[in-house]
């Protein structure tokens, strides 16, 4: 038995936890100078608890309300610190390097404000069962003996990510600056310790049921940095139906001839990229990369906390999808045998403005090698091998009815009309109709502005479930034709220099691409794009600009193949729908059951093959939409 004796006073009890570990605990009921206890279960906010014994080996500790504490462990490295404090005057306690004010044994008063939604029922407007997650400013605190409690929550629920264990945004760095600063106490580096192995259980020790030490501190950064994908969850094996299974072999020897050229590096491309790593510093994270992630990751879990509610992802599930996001790039420079020497960017996109479900990463790990890479999580759910996806992981929406959008309070009057004035674009244009829903339920679309530098907007691409958030900037300029971009993405459109015929159109000068955006300019995989027979387009929408992620801003990136003077400045133009792009959306949501069977179709159309005599009626047949036959 072991006895450690605490004083609280006046304070509602209280559970605070993230991902079943838990963080601090302020237990009250009124008690003064109480051992480590059990709660009996009417352990009311007005009545007192007695005196408990409690064996340290016990597994967990009741609480109230259903609420569940899984580490006795925690409790008592809690409560020790606690114990080496005086409690009779004004003192202040650190727990996991999250700061706790106690005044005279009670929270002093202080302003009425926010926390996070979800306590266990009692004073305050709290009422409901805590669920380990945060999502965003919640009710008033109490004032009174709990003065000052709701601000104090709200705080937490602000710097909850950056304040316990590691930072999520910046691991590497948070890394790094502990290994040259002082040595952690044993609790504060076990914190750490335990929230690295949640979110990357592939190492060694991790697997083994310990806690990696902090002279492993070194050798964890290089693996985090060059090979993340054996420290984290197993990636999943996926059947993928092959498109070109079965098919006439001319129609497979055109896709693979194409295929072998399409986003292959020569020797001298190669040379040109890694020469560039000479004066640019290709193996470390700009402070730039590590703010974008931070503003991005704090967004997400606000929407999907509040689009999701109780069920939606962890903090860890958006970390994942973070990671898996960062994996894939990761992969694309090793196939390009250049992951040795060029770190990707890390800001949590991909391609520059386009966000990765877990499903489409997952998706785009299998086609380039990686599927089955990493660790097994003891406990967790295997992911169902035998799933089958369509080759083209993109999700299109059912316009039956009109698509449901939102719009956020962070958007001001004039942010507002550009996105209706986008969106009433597109609907004069085709058959796609959006209608303003203030509370939409089911799939929709959640215009949010984002005060951000570094990017102009950022969707999926294809719906996602439960909503599609779409963030914006306002700070490009082409406002209108931004939030047009972005929605398009979230329509299911790809960006135009991805297509497989690419290289006939465009030029890319890799001896001057910022080489950490390298996903920017080449293919992860050629299923990801279906151009419905429509010809490549310069001055598509969809078309990024002809000096987009150059090293050198005054010579271009991209450059066009036909007629270079005319279209280069047709590149990323924002003003308007182009032709090419509004056939694109008709072929793809205006003609109810005018449908491609295969990926390819659009390829093989444009290549003639709908005229073919000896293809047309398989074309005709599986490519209704690209061939026009319908």
């Amino acid at each position: 038995m072991e006895r450690i004796r605490i004083l609280v006073q006046n304070v509602k009890t209280m559970v605070i936890r993230r991902d079943g570990f838990l963080l601090f605990t302020i237990a009250a009921c009124n008690f003064i100078k109480s051992d480590i206890y059990r709660f009996p279960d009417d352990c009311g906010f007005e009545k007192s608890v007695e005196k408990r014994d409690v064996d340290t080996s016990e597994e967990a500790v009741d609480f109230p309300d259903g609420v569940f504490a899984p580490s006795m462990e925690s409790i008592l490295e809690y409560a020790e610190q606690v114990a080496e404090k005086k409690m009779d005057s004004e003192i202040t306690v650190n727990f996991e390097e999250h700061v706790i004010g106690f005044q005279n044994g009670r929270f002093g008063n202080g302003p009425r404000g926010g926390g996070p939604r979800g306590f266990g029922r009692g004073p305050g407007g709290f009422d409901r069962g805590f669920d380990g997650r945060f999502d965003g400013v919640g009710p008033d605190g109490p004032r009174g003996g709990g003065g000052g409690l709701g601000g104090l929550i709200g705080n937490i629920a602000a710097n909850i990510g950056q304040q316990m264990g590691l930072n999520d945004a910046d691991v590497i760095g948070d890394l790094r600056g502990i290994s040259r600063g002082p040595r952690p106490s044993a609790s504060e580096w076990g914190a750490k310790a335990r929230h690295f192995c949640r979110r990357y259980p592939g190492h060694p020790k991790c697997q083994q049921g310990q806690l990696p030490q902090f002279t492993d501190v070194p050798t964890i950064i290089n693996t985090i940095i060059y090979n993340a994908g054996d420290l984290l969850p197993r990636v999943p094996m996926l059947n993928i139906r092959d498109p070109l299974a079965g098919l006439n072999s001319e129609l497979v020897g055109f896709i693979k001839s194409l295929q072998s050229q399409f986003g292959q590096l020569s020797s001298q491309q190669r040379n040109d990229i890694q020469n560039s790593c000479r004066s640019f510093k290709c193996d470390q994270q700009s402070s730039q990369n590590t703010q974008a992630k931070q503003e991005l990751m704090s967004k997400m879990l606000q929407f999907d906390q509040a689009v999701g509610g109780k069920g939606a992802p962890a903090h860890d599930k958006v970390n994942l999808r973070f990671d898996r996001t960062q994996q894939v790039k990761q992969a694309m420079l090793k196939r390009a045998n250049l992951s040795h020497i060029i770190v990707p960017a890390d800001n949590g996109v991909f391609d520059r403005d386009v966000l990765l479900t877990e499903h489409q990463a997952n998706f785009l790990l299998n086609e380039l090698g990686e599927a089955g890479r990493g660790a097994e999580v003891p406990g967790g759910r295997a992911p169902r091998s035998g799933v089958f996806f369509s080759e083209n992981p993109v999700q299109k929406w059912d316009i039956w009815k009109p698509i449901q959008y939102t719009l956020d309070d962070s958007l001001e009057e004039s942010d507002k009309k550009d996105i209706r004035d986008a969106l009433h674009e597109i609907s004069i244009n085709t058959c796609i109709l959006f209608k303003y829903n203030a509370t939409p339920k089911g799939y929709h679309l959640n215009y949010m502005k984002v005060d951000s530098t570094t990017f102009c907007g950022l969707s999926y691409v294809g719906r996602t479930d439960p909503a599609n958030p779409i963030y914006l900037s306002f700070q490009c300029g082409d406002n209108r034709g931004v939030a047009m971009h972005e929605t398009m993405h979230a329509l299911g459109v790809s960006h135009q220099h991805l297509r497989l015929d690419r290289d006939k159109y465009i030029k890319i000068d890799w001896s001057n691409i910022d080489p950490q955006h390298y996903d920017t300019f080449a293919i992860s995989d050629a299923k990801l794009y279906t151009s419905y027979g429509t010809k490549y387009a310069y001055d598509s929408i969809m078309h990024y600009n002809a000096y987009l992620g150059a090293k050198d801003p005054n010579k271009p990136t991209m450059i066009p193949l036909v007629n270079p003077q005319e279209n280069t400045p047709k590149l990323g133009q924002r003003a308007k729908l182009t032709r090419a792009d509004i056939r694109l959306l008709k072929k793809m949501y205006c003609r109810p059951g005018c449908d491609d069977q295969n990926v390819h179709c659009g390829t093989w159309a444009l290549h003639g093959y709908c005229k073919l005599k000896e293809h047309m009626k398989w074309m005709n047949d599986n490519c209704k939409a690209s061939c026009d036959k319908c």
